[in-house]
């Protein structure tokens, strides 16, 4: 497959993610904010569901990359491998990331998506808002390769 093709569909899987970082993040604003965001919660249901069952793939992903040492990993998307290492680079600079999403492993902090009390949800934008820097640097350089092809 070629790396033309691969950021082609690296770069539409993260717009769907963004869309579900987004639309979850906007709907628990509104809730801390105590909105009532009745049109947005399916929606934003589904964007947990999403992001959970992201979380849960990568999970395992971020757990090879981390053992392999920089060796490539057998069937593993490029792109989500490159992802990966970021991620894992991320969780060293404390600096710029701060959220559980970098302080915990992904399964624990995926448990953020469902927030039961005001504390927990703005964690859950915390860590959204991380998630979505990270997310939104992998994307740049999807850009950059398609761009780069015209």
């Amino acid at each position: 497959m070629s790396t033309d093709w691969l950021a082609v569909q690296s770069f539409q899987r993260t717009q769907e993610l963004l869309t579900a970082i987004n639309t979850l993040s906007i709907h628990t604003k509104l809730e801390l904010a105590g909105i009532a965001d009745d049109e947005r919660a399916e929606a934003a249901a589904k964007a947990r569901e999403k992001l959970a069952l992201f979380l849960k793939a990568f999970d395992k992903i971020v757990r090879e990359a981390e053992q392999t040492n920089g060796e490539t990993l057998l069937g593993i998307d490029p792109r989500m491998e490159q992802l990966a290492r970021k991620f894992v680079a991320a969780r060293r600079d404390r600096a710029r990331f701060h959220s559980p999403l970098f302080t915990q492993s992904l399964s624990e902090a995926a448990n953020l998506l469902a927030p039961t009390e005001a504390k927990d949800r703005q964690a859950l934008v915390e860590y959204l808002q991380d998630l979505r820097t990270l997310v939104e640097e992998h994307l740049h350089a999807d850009i950059h390769q398609i761009l780069h092809q015209f």
